[in-house]
């Protein structure tokens, strides 16, 4: 009697533990300026997920039955975070303050944030309710099938012109390496370092006819250190930095672009590109991570976050269509020391993969090389589009 007692204790806590399957470890509300605001919920691992708008001041995401390890608490226009669990799905309420209108936008950061944006101005009429799913249009039915790990969509449309005044605007550029330290070396001795040297410069000049004031960290073949870089964007007053490189691997397979912001993480394939571009043996990551998680800025971190997935959509919108094969590998966190002094939103490009042979003969025609540039520029417009507060 007693063994039996024990096997259905064990079946009732297996049962328990797979209804849920999805932990949210914190929330966390976030004002970037008078009219914006941010939500971000970070899981332990969130695959799919539903975000369904009521009404202009009601929403809610909904997600597989997950266990809620925060406190829900409200804060600035978000009035009330209400949970609720249902059979077969957790959902989480968002009443906002019905003074004002709002344009809500997501993005998942990776496979464990998910990123709420609040644009917020004055209340002219209540919107009428609609469904949306992280992979669906306006008017698709609600679904927890997301997609988000695939291709982002398709767009190539010239850059969009900017929305306020670019003088006003001071953008960072940092090719990686130079001089002494050539970078990734490639097939046929193509160096890391004389392609994002081409990349930046194709880069600046596009934001420059757009009115910008662009700064690189270097413009010539010269070997800049990392603090120095960080020196030369702080003093300058950035509003954005961009560091630019190629990645490598001992696998000639691996290819595709990623981009990268600030933070600590336990991801090894992260944690070796980081070791790699910060010049310290990869079993020093581990204390590096524990500085940053010390040094980081919340509020940058959102930003930046933000800023990788724009900068992303746009660079694989415009470059796919023209160049057949090139793979998205998505964005990812990671301790990158260039990253971590700037006092703006700050990301890291991985381009492409300079040892593998197809990604290696795209990275050597100048023709890719003024692609990925106006992908880069279109995207950062993008992020200060939306952004900026004017």
């Amino acid at each position: 009697m007693k063994k039996a007692t024990i096997l259905i204790a064990l079946f009732v806590l297996l049962l328990v533990s797979n209804a849920f399957s999805l932990t949210l470890k914190t929330l966390n509300i976030v004002k970037i300026s008078q009219t914006k605001q941010t939500i971000m919920l970070q899981f332990d691992n969130l695959e799919n997920y539903t975000y369904i708008r009521l009404s202009n001041e009601l929403f809610y995401i909904g997600t597989n039955k997950a266990i809620i390890n925060t406190n829900l608490k409200p804060n600035y226009d978000i009035e009330r975070v209400i949970l609720k669990q249902l059979p077969n799905q957790t959902r989480i309420y968002f009443k906002l303050n019905p003074d004002y209108q709002y344009d809500i936008n997501l993005s998942k950061t990776n496979k464990k944030t998910l990123i709420i944006n609040l644009n917020i101005s004055e209340k002219k009429e209540n919107i009428k309710p609609t469904q949306l799913s992280t992979n669906s249009t306006q008017n698709s039915q609600p679904t927890l099938n997301n997609n988000n790990q695939g291709n982002p969509p398709i767009i190539t449309a010239p850059i969009k012109l900017p929305s306020y005044n670019p003088k006003n605007i001071t953008i960072v550029l940092d090719p990686g390496h130079g001089g002494k330290d050539s970078g990734a070396v490639g097939i046929l001795g193509l160096k890391e370092k004389d392609v994002v040297l081409s990349i930046a410069q194709y880069c600046a000049q596009i934001l420059r006819e757009k009115g910008f004031r662009v700064v690189l960290t270097r413009d010539s073949d010269v070997f800049i250190p990392l603090a120095q870089r960080v020196k030369i964007a702080n003093d300058a007053k950035t509003n954005l930095f961009v560091s630019i490189h190629a990645n490598a691997s001992t696998d000639p397979s691996a290819k595709g672009m990623e981009v990268f912001f600030l933070n600590a993480t336990s991801n090894q394939k992260a944690l070796k590109i980081a070791a790699l571009e910060n010049d310290v043996p990869l079993e020093q990551m581990g204390t590096i991570n524990k500085i940053i998680i010390s040094l980081i800025n919340q509020a940058k971190l959102k930003e930046s976050a933000i800023l990788a997935k724009d900068v992303d959509d746009s660079i694989y919108s415009i470059t796919k269509p023209v160049y057949p094969g090139l793979i998205n590998r998505g964005i990812d966190q990671a301790p990158f020391y260039v990253l971590v002094g700037t006092n703006c939103p700050s990301i890291l490009i991985e381009t492409l993969f300079i040892t593998n042979p197809k990604d290696n003969e795209y990275l050597k025609d100048s023709n890719y090389q003024q692609t990925i540039a106006k992908g880069i520029a279109s995207g950062l417009i993008k992020y200060l589009d939306t952004y900026k507060n004017n």
